[in-house]
């Protein structure tokens, strides 16, 4: 009789990692499937019936029950259960990507997820594939809850391969330790607290997805840069590689990082480490008094501009979108802009106070209220509707006022007695997310040589060849490194600990916004796209602290006290979200 030692497990999962993220993730989402099929079983009528009526319509059966035939039972059964991960805002979601936008409050849900579900299915169709000609939304919701599921199972392999190129401190002296870590936090990630909530149609998968790829082509642009370059404190500056390749992957990283915040908001902190390393690049050049290769410093510079306006277009174009069909006075500008570049500055005039054919205009605000054009033929062209408030800010964001108008979303006005045990209910989560942002914030920046770092990025058949602990000087410092006795750091040593330590300042911050400002309890299914705090944990798990046995074992504790956290919290939170109960 053979036995196998944890050691040899050990190493058969890390040496088939996709296929152990494969199985992880299916039998963790059948967990939960379970959880929901259990919750439909016991109590088959939820308490707000509006997923009911948008994705069944009112001639279907409201009960599991009904029906004739094991088939009809099954195939009501199956659309009880579709409705149930489309609890809470999910309706938002699939009614939009029904219908489109058509009430203002919708507007406060990514657009990302919407635009992915009509892309899908009008593909589907142009392919001739036959779908339901249905005034139901259920073709919608599977899809999206498709989706949901596929970005989520996508965003654990691209979290794993990221975590492959980051020189974080478990990681540096074993590369078996290094896929070791990258595999937990993969698997950290699957069996995340925000459970069900990456499953339903919302859109946090989809979020973590771009978000983690955005981060890996920011880790691949550090890379790109090499290790030839020293900057020392003496402001002296070595041969420079900025590459071109480094600075196409920081568009990429911008674009990924765009394309997460079209899916939720909070994607915009991701542009911290394009302003973060805009401000160190000026802080060299300050400090080297110029001394730095201007060109490729420029051209870095634009790179870095451009990612951050990628990642603000994530949340620009769409409140545009918003702006021009809300806003009369911004429609009626830009037409007015348009007709008049293309007509020789004849175009359409808006006032302010004339009538027009005994319109009245938009409203007593007096913005936009009456138009004239040269022919008489455009008015037609323009509704006849009261400009919303929103319109005449000085940042007109229809974000910002539907949050606050309709959810009573701003700075402190969660802080009522009745919100308290939502605080508590959030805390551990709020609790890991600065904890592990602060270590990592205080933690000494490493010293890496040019052969560490890319013995760190080395395939895993090549790298379990290397086991020294211990980096070769870099050749090209010709034994300066011997002579020199200040700390020298190469651009991509510092590019990888500013992206690392905007990891960090970020989660750190997206604690404080949920605490001041959001609906508290929401941190811990928002919090799944933020990738430092697996990495802190998983750290934990494999006791690669620097301190005394002790120390190793209490952070051992910890670290398996908060997956078991995560586990019961989302298996509770699945009972309570499938069965229409608070919070969510």
């Amino acid at each position: 009789m053979t036995t196998t030692s944890p050691l040899t497990k050990s190493s058969a999962l890390t040496n088939h990692p996709h296929r152990t993220i494969l199985k992880t993730f299916f039998l963790w989402k059948f967990f939960l499937l379970l959880i929901a099929v259990g919750s439909t079983l016991v109590n088959d009528r939820a308490y707000d019936t509006s997923a009911d009526l948008l994705l069944i319509g009112d001639d279907e059966p409201l009960s599991v029950n009904d029906g004739n035939g094991v088939a009809e039972l099954v195939r009501n059964f199956g659309k009880r259960l579709v409705t149930r991960f489309n609890s809470w805002d999910a309706i938002y979601f699939v009614s939009a990507a029904k219908r489109g936008y058509v009430y203002e409050q919708e507007w406060a849900f990514g657009t990302g997820l919407v635009a992915s579900v009509r892309g899908v299915l009008g593909a589907l169709q142009t392919l001739g594939l036959p779908l339901p000609n249905s005034p139901t939304a259920l073709a919608e919701a599977v899809t999206a809850v498709l989706l949901s599921n596929i970005s989520h199972l996508l965003a654990s392999l691209v979290l794993y391969h990221l975590t492959l190129l980051l020189p974080l401190s478990s990681c540096i002296s074993s590369p078996q330790k290094q896929r070791k870590l990258a595999l937990l936090t993969s698997v950290l990630f699957i069996f995340s607290p925000a459970g069900l909530f990456l499953s339903a149609p919302y859109a946090e998968s989809s979020c973590a997805l771009f978000s983690f790829l955005g981060w890996w082509f920011y880790a691949r642009s550090c890379l790109s840069d090499g290790a030839s370059s020293t900057f020392g404190h003496d402001g002296k500056v070595g041969s420079s590689s900025l590459t071109l390749k480094g600075d196409l992957n920081v568009l990429l990283a911008g674009l990924s990082f765009g394309i997460a915040t079209l899916f939720r908001t909070n994607g915009i902190l991701n542009g911290l480490p394009f302003a973060w390393e805009v401000l160190t690049i000026f802080s060299v050049f300050i400090t080297s008094g110029g001394k730095i290769p201007l060109l490729k410093t420029l051209r870095r510079l634009i790179a870095l501009l451009l990612g951050g306006i990628f990642v603000a277009m994530g949340s620009i174009v769409p409140q545009t979108v918003a702006w021009m069909r809300y806003c009369p006075s911004g429609s009626l500008w830009l037409l007015n802009k348009f007709l008049s570049s293309s007509s020789g500055g004849g175009g359409v005039e808006v006032s302010e106070t004339s009538d027009v054919s005994g319109s009245g205009g938009y409203g007593a605000s007096g913005v936009g209220a009456g138009v004239s054009a040269d022919g008489g033929a455009l008015e037609g062209l323009v509704a006849r509707e009261e400009a919303r408030e929103w319109c005449a800010a000085v940042v007109p964001s229809i974000y910002t006022f539907v949050q606050e108008h309709y959810w009573n979303v701003g700075f402190l006005r969660y802080w009522t007695l009745p919100n308290i045990p939502l605080f508590l209910l959030a805390a551990p989560m709020l609790t890991i997310l600065v904890k592990s942002g602060l270590d990592q914030l205080r933690q000494r920046p490493q010293q890496l040589t040019a052969n560490s770092v890319e013995k760190n990025n080395k395939s895993p058949a090549t790298a379990s060849g290397t086991t020294s602990s211990s980096a070769a000087p870099d050749p090209s410092s010709s034994g300066s490194v011997k002579s020199d006795p200040e700390p020298t750091t190469t651009p991509a040593q510092q590019r990888m600990q500013i992206l690392i330590h905007s990891a960090a300042a970020e989660q750190v911050l997206l604690a404080v916004l949920a605490v001041s400002t959001y609906h508290v309890q929401i941190i811990t299914r928002i919090s799944s796209g933020y990738p430092l705090w697996y990495w802190w944990l998983a750290q934990q798990l494999l006791n690669d602290g620097d301190d005394g046995d002790q120390e190793k074992k209490k952070k051992k504790k910890l670290g398996r006290g908060i997956v078991v956290f995560m586990v019961m919290y989302a298996a509770i939170q699945g009972v309570l979200f499938t069965s229409f109960l608070p919070p969510a």
